[in-house]
């Protein structure tokens, strides 16, 4: 579902993203940093019983994530119940724009997969951090896709990814689901969401919906027909919200 990663910085250890509470497994860390509190990225925050840093306008709901629960159930219906049910944590400290973590970790606001989206640019290595924010990466199949479920915001989805372009990063750690070395995905991601919401805005258009867009898209991006052959949440998780955030925004 998730990979998290685990940084030494200035003695300490911070993980990147928990993951979700039904699959949550104990790491060495001495804190949790989460990109944004989606439930597959920040649900176990309260079974690892250490202090969690998330966006500064959004900790409420990790110390009670019921209202969050409730709107994932709501959005996800049965899939929510795969991530399984968030508890709260009791030690939850604020993330702010532009500060630099544990002097080590730079913090940058990027909004637009959720206003509370955030990444995470370990200096020392040159590692950026880009939570859901630069899409779904599947190096076995050699897939790239956005992952914008609702409600989406395109323009200032476009605006975050410009913003941490130019970082000059050499490395990207996607939390779905590897790193790599090729940076250039930040900007190919960025033409490729261009791309996906002109085809989005067509089909709704003519009041097609999430099916006809998918057969639309594969017309034009190869990553779409490698999901949907791949299956699983990939495509019914992952795809299906995609294209429905993109048609809703």
């Amino acid at each position: 579902m998730i990979t998290t990663y685990v940084l030494d910085v200035g003695g300490a250890r911070a993980a990147v993203d928990p993951g979700p509470p039904n699959s949550y497994t104990p790491v060495d860390a001495d804190y949790i940093i989460c990109t944004h509190i989606h439930n597959d990225h920040c649900g176990a925050a309260g079974h690892a019983s250490k202090p969690v840093y998330v966006h500064e306008k959004y900790m409420r709901h990790v110390v009670d994530p019921s209202r969050l629960w409730q709107s994932t159930r709501e959005v996800l219906g049965p899939i929510a119940d795969l991530f399984g049910e968030p508890r709260g944590a009791a030690d939850v400290r604020p993330l702010r724009d532009g500060e630099r973590l544990f002097d080590a970790i730079d913090v940058y606001f990027t909004p637009g997969h959720a206003p509370h989206h955030v990444m995470f640019y370990y200096r020392d290595g040159g590692v950026l951090f880009t939570g859901d924010g630069a899409g779904v990466y599947v190096p076995e199949i050699e897939a790239l896709f956005p992952t914008t479920p609702p409600p989406f915001r395109f323009d200032l989805y476009v605006e975050s990814l410009r913003k941490v372009a130019s970082i000059g990063a050499k490395m990207l750690c996607f939390p779905h689901f590897a790193c790599t070395e090729d940076v250039d995905l930040l900007r190919t991601h960025l033409e490729q969401i261009r791309t996906w919401r002109e085809a989005a805005l067509a089909v709704r258009e003519r009041g097609g919906g999430v099916d006809d867009l998918i057969a639309e898209l594969r017309r034009s991006d190869e990553a779409v027909a490698k999901i949907a052959q791949r299956g699983g949440l990939l495509y019914s998780f992952f795809l299906q919200q995609t294209l429905l955030g993109l048609l809703q925004s």
